[in-house]
């Protein structure tokens, strides 16, 4: 039986501090604690609406009371792997690289980089008029420089942020994915056109330089090796990789034992016109549909499809769903024709 506490003293040896001090710093989280023996837990599971963490010793039934749709867990031992796999067999197994905290930036260094525009761009702070801006943009990525806050008035207040334009248009920025008591986690998104220019380096740089000045801890999770090589240009150093397993409510939708006899029409290269996620083409490998995609980075991924009806798929990641017609297929509204 699953048993929620109120005193997270309780778990704290579990967890030690594995993520628990940087969850309890997060400015307005709230940590739902989740475990089997209220009285003396060997295991535990900590909620958080968004990742599920799990330490102490693998226990299936907390694994299966998936508090959310869609979620990430995360765990402190390696011993609770295999029963993520076994629970959610089709949940997506992502890897990040934690960075470590720097306390010794070189400010002169930073301004150079900040400084190191080039012509045609300038970089100005998120205020009112740009957020809104932000909130206008087409590109998923750009409109993240807004982060975990509800409002735009939470992020003036809270958040902190700036961006690179052209011609009046963002084009790049750097901004508190999320704030911690004495700091922010920096979130760095550049228009996959204007990639290669060094608008990253010269906008992260702006965002750190603005949080030492107000005492603030510039945070730095990366999602891929561009992004710890960034980091590490500005002054970080790499700590060490990790994974999460990331579980959506597609895996519960799925059919089985599909009738698969349309699915080889299915196949073939379509027209790549979903800004949100460009497919490109789709395949059959080992009985099973798969589809090639291009990521933020502009390089191609491919991705399960989980069947979810006669002509409706999934995304094992999560997040897309897809529907296949006469020679087309239609993602989030837009239709693609085969090519």
């Amino acid at each position: 039986m699953i048993y929620e506490l109120k005193d997270l003293g309780k778990v704290e040896p579990l967890f030690g501090d594995w993520v628990l001090p940087e969850l309890k710093d997060r400015d307005g989280l709230t940590i739902r604690i989740f475990v089997t023996d209220p009285d003396a837990p060997r295991s535990a599971m900590l909620f958080t609406g968004e990742e599920e963490y799990f330490a102490g010793e693998p226990n299936r039934e907390l694994v299966q009371s998936k508090q959310s749709k869609e979620v990430a867990l995360l765990a402190k031992e390696e011993a609770w792997e295999p029963l993520f796999r076994e629970c959610y067999p089709e949940a997506e197994r992502v890897t990040r690289y934690a960075i470590h905290r720097c306390k010794d930036f070189e400010r002169e260094k930073l301004q150079s980089f900040a400084d190191a525009l080039p012509k045609g761009y300038e970089i100005r702070r998120i205020d009112s008029e740009i957020y809104d801006l932000i909130g206008k943009l087409d590109d998923e990525d750009l409109q993240d420089l807004t982060g975990d806050f509800d409002t735009k008035e939470e992020f003036l207040i809270k958040g902190r942020g700036f961006v690179v334009l052209k011609d009046g248009g963002i084009v790049a920025g750097a901004s508190s994915a999320y704030c911690y008591c004495d700091g922010i986690d920096v979130e760095i998104d550049t228009d996959k056109a204007e990639r290669r220019k060094g608008l990253a380096t010269a906008v992260g740089a702006k965002l750190i330089l603005s949080c030492l000045d107000d005492g603030l801890e510039p945070r730095w999770d990366a999602a891929n090796l561009i992004s710890v090589h960034l980091a590490e240009k500005l002054g970080y150093r790499f700590d060490r990789e990790y994974a999460y397993y990331w579980v959506n409510e597609t895996q519960n939708l799925m059919i089985k034992d599909p009738d698969k006899s349309k699915w080889p029409a299915f196949c073939g290269d379509y027209e790549p016109l979903c800004k949100a996620f460009p497919l490109k083409n789709i395949r059959m490998q080992n009985d099973d549909l798969y589809g090639t995609a291009v990521n933020y980075l502009g390089e191609d991924f491919t991705f399960k499809l989980l069947p979810l009806g006669e002509n409706r798929f999934g995304r094992a990641g999560g997040c897309v769903i897809i529907d296949f017609g006469e020679n087309c297929l239609t993602i989030d509204g837009i239709t693609c024709r085969k090519l």
